[in-house]
């Protein structure tokens, strides 16, 4: 592996917030368009974990969340992952759906958070794919409701425990003024997080 993520210069580090700005903006028109609500989504902060912190940063490893998770394949290959508190997952059902109790489990609701968490991952990696010069697709999402550090475990051995450190970006989603929190992480392998690198560098 040429570079260490765990060692990002600003320079790189801004310019994995520049993309994801961009995704998150695209996202946005999208989300709106499909739920014909007002929606805002902010991303204030990115940070470099390694993988076994993940959850404690998240909250808890046993702490139950709503994931979302695809696939990464093409030029780079990796996972990606939105991952909601039950209390976010509920709100964000209830905005969008107008139901007065929410069964977070049944088919309906677990399709809608599956699409809010691909439009989101789409745009985040078309605008990657734009931004670097990179052929990336992206799997259909699949949505889990498990305990944090269950969710990680099986990502880590759908990678053979390729990635060491992941790359999480505060999420803030606000619908209609319902203020609801989430994590956005990615897990690249070293080899794709190397071509990643290289591309922002030549670029900046």
């Amino acid at each position: 592996m040429k570079y260490k993520i765990s060692n990002l210069t600003e320079l790189q580090i801004s310019a994995l917030r520049e993309v994801v700005n961009i995704g998150v903006g695209n996202a946005v028109t999208s989300l709106s368009k499909m739920i014909s609500k007002e929606i805002k989504i902010e991303v204030p902060g990115l940070k470099v974990e390694l993988i076994e912190k993940v959850p404690d940063f998240a909250g808890g490893a046993d702490k139950v969340v709503s994931g979302v998770i695809m696939h990464v394949e093409g030029d780079v290959e990796g996972y990606i992952m939105m991952m909601l508190p039950q209390e976010a997952t509920e709100t964000i059902c209830k905005t969008i759906t107008n139901e007065e109790e929410v069964d977070i489990m049944s088919p309906l609701n677990q399709s809608l958070i599956e699409e809010v968490g691909n439009i989101l991952a789409g745009s985040y990696v078309s605008s990657l794919s734009n931004f670097l010069g990179l052929n990336i697709k992206l799997s259909p999402p699949m949505q889990t409701f498990d305990m944090l550090g269950a969710i990680i475990d099986h990502i880590l051995i759908e990678m053979s425990q390729k990635a060491e450190h992941a790359l999480l970006f505060d999420t803030l989603f606000m619908i209609e003024g319902n203020r609801m929190n989430g994590i956005f992480l990615t897990l690249f392998d070293p080899d794709s997080m190397d071509i990643i690198l290289e591309r922002i560098d030549k670029m900046i």
